[in-house]
């Protein structure tokens, strides 16, 4: 298994993911160009892809899905009810390349479970994605972790995590009280102490390695991102192989162990 993020924050979001020679991404939250160069960076080439994966409707993960599937003729995995919202920006499709996820479902012999998760949008999901004993799992927009995430996450050799704001940044920053209000709620996004936590729990000896994604621009940083993650598992004697992704930097291409 294979994993490059191609960028992730406010914007734009897309995950390079390679299980047993098959190439998927999740979201497309740039534009088609910026994906194919991104794609060019770590040496793969954009007509190798065989699905695009969405995690929900809004813009920072669909910008570029629409283009994309119309010229590089590739199924699009998205929820009736993200794509009831969002086909306007999709723009047309080809029904072909148009499936709806109702459940867990195969992609060649790729096992993809979609998993609901608390967020802003008229529906947002996570995935895991398993070939034999190898499990990924990713939820970059999630605003509280429930006993399903939990349960999703647990067993995955990789974890691609949101880890958005720092409290203390989020409350002295420029944004309105409502925007505040929207982003520290149970529908908004994950902050740096909750993201630690979780991992602690989270954390099991085949846990190879660990993406923390989508940090806000505005309201975190990276250093301060990383180093509260990292003290909570120092705190807990746990030692993780933890990247922290950037906006504009697509990380090396991560082959996991197994």
């Amino acid at each position: 298994m294979k994993v490059s993020i191609l960028g992730s924050g406010s914007s734009g979001n897309s995950t390079f993911i390679e299980v047993n020679k098959v190439k998927i991404l999740i979201d497309a939250g740039f534009s088609g160009k910026k994906i194919k160069e991104k794609l060019e960076i770590i040496g793969e080439d954009i007509n190798s892809i065989k699905a695009l994966l969405i995690t929900h409707e809004h813009g920072d993960h669909i910008l570029g899905a629409g283009i994309i599937s119309r010229k590089y003729n590739l199924p699009i995995y998205i929820t009736k009810e993200s794509y009831d919202v969002c086909q306007h920006k999709l723009g047309k499709l080809d029904p072909s390349n148009l499936n709806f996820i109702k459940g867990d479902f195969y992609f060649e012999d790729i096992s993809i479970t979609p998993f609901d998760v608390m967020h802003d949008a008229v529906r947002t999901i996570g995935f895991s994605v398993k070939y034999m004993d190898k499990k990924l799992t990713l939820a970059t927009d999630i605003g509280h972790i429930t006993n399903i995430v939990r349960e999703q996450f647990k067993g995955s050799q990789i974890a691609i995590i949101e880890c958005n704001y720092d409290y203390n940044m989020l409350m002295s920053c420029d944004y309105p009280w409502d925007l505040k209000s929207r982003v520290k709620s149970r529908n908004g996004h994950l902050c740096n102490t909750d993201t630690a936590k979780f991992l602690t729990e989270l954390y099991h000896e085949d846990l190879e390695k660990v993406f923390l994604v989508h940090v806000s621009n505005d309201s975190n940083c990276y250093d301060l991102a990383y180093n509260a993650v990292e003290f909570e598992l120092i705190k807990n004697d746990i030692d993780l192989d933890l990247e922290i992704v950037k906006q504009n930097t697509v990380t090396p291409i991560y082959k996991s162990k197994k």
